[in-house]
């Protein structure tokens, strides 16, 4: 079931977030992992400009996504007209029943709905699962985006006809 986080949902979204994530520390440069886990962590700061999607499973949160409405994403690597997610997290023990799908699904729902021509998302090599994902869901890969924590980025968009 898909909720609206509440603002006490927060530490248990970070919690998530870094969880999820944590499988990737060991293929990022030296030391990148503590800074994107202090990235990650900052959910509460993401929160003013995106809101956190949440799926509960046994009244405890196993999946999350931030969607960021158009205009609202970084300008640095979204433009003005598109939406964008971010922070994709499913609970390791949880992944592979459709949860990923179902938040990505939501956020491309509300780009729809608020009228956005595109949603956006960036993700690392290292993520290739999740690129399968938005791929299987018309994702196409567009531009590959500067290094982060030693590791390439790329940014995938869909685009809706209009």
């Amino acid at each position: 079931m898909i909720e609206i986080a509440r603002k006490d949902d927060l530490a248990a979204i970070a919690a998530l977030t870094v969880k999820a994530y944590e499988e990737f520390a060991p293929k990022l440069a030296c030391g990148a992992w503590e800074i994107m886990q202090k990235n990650l962590q900052n959910i509460e700061e993401k929160s003013k400009t995106a809101e956190f999607l949440i799926y509960r499973l046994n009244d405890r949160i196993v999946g999350s996504v931030a969607y960021c409405p158009a205009g609202k994403s970084d300008p640095g690597i979204f433009e003005s007209n598109m939406a964008s997610l971010l922070l994709l997290a499913v609970c390791p023990e949880s992944r592979g029943k459709g949860i990923a799908k179902v938040l990505t699904k939501a956020c491309i729902e509300r780009a729809r709905r608020d009228g956005a021509t595109a949603i956006a998302l960036f993700t690392s090599e290292l993520m290739q699962s999740a690129q399968l994902l938005y791929r299987d869901l018309g994702f196409v890969l567009d531009i590959e985006l500067p290094r982060r924590y030693g590791v390439r980025y790329f940014r995938f968009v869909l685009k809706f006809a209009t």
